[in-house]
């Protein structure tokens, strides 16, 4: 069974104009209990496939579970289920790391 982590942080390459928006996305991440975590698109990709995690947004108090999705060209990338809309592009940015402990 795969463990199932929300996602709260998105990292984004580039600006909409360079790049499709599956292809923005280098890297999803959250926290979950005391654990931060943070995983390319593609061992997001291969942890689905696995059924080793299961990644979630929320939008508007609403769970919209993470999917695999191919382009024409078989570039697998992530979508969120429930729409056209893809909600990891308007979450924030990962937040800077903290300094380690003095």
């Amino acid at each position: 069974m795969a463990i199932l982590l929300k996602v709260q942080w998105v990292d984004q390459a580039g600006t909409p104009a360079q790049f499709e928006p599956h292809a923005r996305i280098t890297h999803i991440g959250g926290v979950s209990g005391k654990l931060s975590w943070k995983h390319s698109q593609s061992q997001a990709i291969e942890s689905i496939e696995n059924n080793l995690f299961a990644y979630y947004v929320e939008k508007n108090s609403q769970a919209m579970k993470l999917n695999v999705a191919s382009t024409a060209d078989g570039k697998k990338f992530l979508i969120a289920n429930g729409g056209n809309e893809q909600p990891l592009l308007s979450l924030p940015a990962f937040p800077p790391a903290a300094p380690p402990p003095a």
